[in-house]
């Protein structure tokens, strides 16, 4: 089955991913862990949660990799059969036909997707929006906050002195340049309030 769980920054989705990877490693299960080359705030291999959770990811995918071929080299090189559960951080950044390569996978495997549903602007992603279409199971990851307690569902970027910010590329790795990304509910998302006071 293709599962796509989505979350407003802030929410754990990546820590989630990681906490359940490791439960289906210490039942002995074959586990890959995949993430898009675009996301390298960690490193290029790194697996990275903001509450410091942390791994290495089997896969690293570019624009116009085959996941199905990666995971078949990783299967020969490790001298196993073949993998039956796959853990995908930040799915927004894989392409539309990456993600029907995985739905035509997810007959024989498991595949997890994690990542934003929607930009900053409110747009969907390319990998989201497949995601949306194709997935036999969706659901919210829940706990994102806006800085008012309401719930967070937009995605929004800032700069340094807190201003939020409409325009602009749709991916901005945060630690590569001055904006951040915060969750806020819709109301101060669409007014462009990022904090009280």
């Amino acid at each position: 089955m293709l599962y796509f769980y989505y979350g407003v920054m802030g929410s754990s989705k990546t820590a989630q991913l990681l906490m359940q990877r490791y439960n289906y490693q210490q039942l002995g299960l074959k586990v890959a862990l995949v993430k898009p080359a675009v996301d390298t705030r960690a490193g290029a291999k790194v697996v990275f949660s903001r509450v410091g959770l942390k791994a290495e990811a089997e896969i690293v995918v570019g624009p116009g990799h085959s996941i199905r071929e990666q995971l078949m080299w990783l299967a020969a090189r490790n001298a196993h059969s073949d993998y039956q559960y796959v853990f995908i951080d930040e799915a927004q950044f894989l392409s539309g036909q990456q993600v029907e390569e995985l739905a035509e996978m997810s007959d024989s495997l498991d595949i997890f997707c994690y990542g934003l549903k929607t930009d900053f602007r409110g747009e969907f992603f390319p990998g989201s929006a497949a995601l949306l279409r194709l997935a036999e199971v969706i659901e919210e990851v829940p706990g994102g906050l806006c800085w008012c307690g309401k719930k967070a569902t937009m995605n929004t970027r800032v700069d340094q002195k807190g201003r939020v910010i409409k325009e602009g590329e749709q991916v901005l790795i945060d630690n590569q340049t001055a904006i951040r990304y915060i969750g806020l509910c819709y109301e101060h998302w669409r007014k462009g309030i990022s904090h009280g006071g």
